[in-house]
């Protein structure tokens, strides 16, 4: 009974993710929409969400940026002329866990009865769907024009679910990593499935051991003690193989699966090195420069 009670823990863990993942964009909101948004690691931008519903997911696009305007008219005493999109393109960097988003448009302005323009990109979006009613969140970046330099370009800004090596170190405490890493429901199954077993280890381990007493203070009821503490030792060993499984479960799904999807922003580094160059009369030596 113990046994199938948390191998159904497992079954669970397995499709805790997957459960979720109708009618949404992804099985776990990003880290943006469930704590504060990213900080610039560059002057000359700031990080902005907005967010717009409609019966198609392209008008929830567009009601989100028309969101996004107001909150820019409201907190900036701006005034907006036209919204021009010029670039839309998204490319995946370094596998499936790793992004960088390209999509961009341009905002004509009126500040303090100066004309300006305002770049914005398009960093992450996350969608739900409802009866027919789509929700979308857009997280942007919002060039300030007073400052020097490319805005959000000045750094490099990815999106990827991977934590690196500290959800495996902290999943030595069952859950926690998954909690790390935002999985909430699959980091509570794991610790209270794990809980259960050690419990179902010490009460065997209890019972087992009371009957051992038993056998040896009731000569006459030797058999019958011998079966009971046998049948509680091979729960015993049972609860221990279960429980270890599923402690074993708990660091690989720790290390290999994604997270929630989160923002990484470093500064833009930039990299000289020297290259042979090959020339119609000659050969000589170029300064490549890396971005």
């Amino acid at each position: 009974m113990l046994s199938r009670i948390i191998l159904s823990l497992i079954l669970l863990l397995s499709i805790a993710d997957v459960a979720g993942a109708k009618e949404k964009s992804d099985n776990m909101k990003p880290r943006w929409m469930t704590s504060s948004l990213p900080k610039p690691k560059s002057p000359g931008y700031i990080f902005i969400s907005a967010q717009g519903t409609g019966s198609s997911l392209e008008e929830a696009r567009q009601r989100a940026l028309v969101n996004l305007t107001t909150k820019l008219e409201h907190e900036r005493g701006l005034v907006i002329n036209s919204s021009v999109k010029i670039d839309k393109e998204a490319s995946r960097i370094a596998g499936s866990r790793s992004s960088v988003s390209r999509q961009q448009f341009q905002m004509e302005c009126t500040e303090r009865g100066k004309e300006i323009t305002l770049t914005c990109r398009v960093i992450d979006e996350y969608w739900e769907a409802s009866h027919g009613h789509y929700t979308v969140t857009e997280l942007y970046t919002v060039n300030d024009n007073k400052q020097p330099g490319e805005g959000s370009y000045n750094d490099d800004i990815r999106l990827t679910t991977s934590y690196g090596a500290a959800p495996v170190f902290y999943s030595l405490i069952p859950g926690v990593g998954q909690f790390t890493k935002g999985s909430y429901v699959k980091g509570g199954l794991m610790l209270g499935g794990t809980a259960v077993g050690a419990a179902a280890i010490i009460l065997c381990e209890n019972q087992r051991a009371d009957y051992a007493k038993k056998m040896r203070e009731k000569p006459q009821h030797f058999e019958f003690y011998r079966n009971k503490k046998s049948q509680w030792e091979t729960g015993r060993n049972v609860a221990i193989g279960v429980t270890a499984a599923l402690y074993v479960y708990n660091l690989i799904d720790a290390a290999v699966a994604p997270g929630r999807r989160r923002v990484v922003v470093k500064n833009r580094s930039y990299n000289y090195s020297l290259a042979p160059v090959i020339y119609e009369n000659g050969a000589g030596v170029g300064l490549v420069f890396n971005f």
